[in-house]
């Protein structure tokens, strides 16, 4: 890996306010209509999304912006695993109780084990985990996938640390 500098590319700010304005006129995402504030929010999950390599779709989708802090759906965490050259992950269990993913590194032609990251019902009742009742695979994975990145592969996102919305307080339901 380089220790070298580089610049990040240039934002196209005319551009990204015309998919930002359409993408909140469209009503489709939680900031809806043509103010101001709508338009920014959209291009600010542009934005986060563009430094994480999403685009601008899976970003407005995907990425919450709660306190300041981009907030990242598991299934965003869980692409860029699988989409980095250098590492993979497999489920080990998931039940309504436990959840267990194991993440890999590519040494050469071979994987390693980084380790396993596990959420179970305890540690989701500790945190303070909402809809265990309604959706409790969906909410453990969604844990043990978080902290596996943090853990495990946090290049994936270059060093930008994210999280699941639920970790920052937001209300989750079954798809995040």
């Amino acid at each position: 890996m380089s220790n070298d500098i580089v610049k990040a590319s240039e934002v196209n700010v005319d551009e990204l306010y015309r998919v930002g304005k359409m993408l909140a006129i469209s009503g489709y995402f939680d900031a809806k209509g043509n103010s101001d504030t709508a338009i920014a929010q959209i291009c600010t999950k542009i934005l986060a999304g563009r430094e994480m390599g999403y685009q601008p779709f899976a970003s407005v989708q995907g990425i919450h912006i709660i306190q300041g802090r981009p907030a990242v759906s598991a299934n965003l965490m869980a692409a860029a695993v699988k989409a980095h050259p250098m590492y993979d992950y497999r489920v080990r269990m998931m039940t309504d109780k436990e959840c267990s993913i194991e993440f890999f590194q590519r040494n050469g032609d071979k994987w390693e084990s980084l380790g396993v990251s596990t959420f179970n019902e305890s540690d989701a009742r500790k945190a303070g985990t909402k809809n265990m009742d309604k959706f409790a695979r969906n909410m453990l994975f969604a844990r043990a996938m978080s902290n596996g990145v943090r853990w495990f592969t946090p290049d994936c996102f270059s060093g930008n640390v994210v999280y699941v919305p639920e970790e920052l307080g937001a209300t989750v339901d079954g798809d995040g």
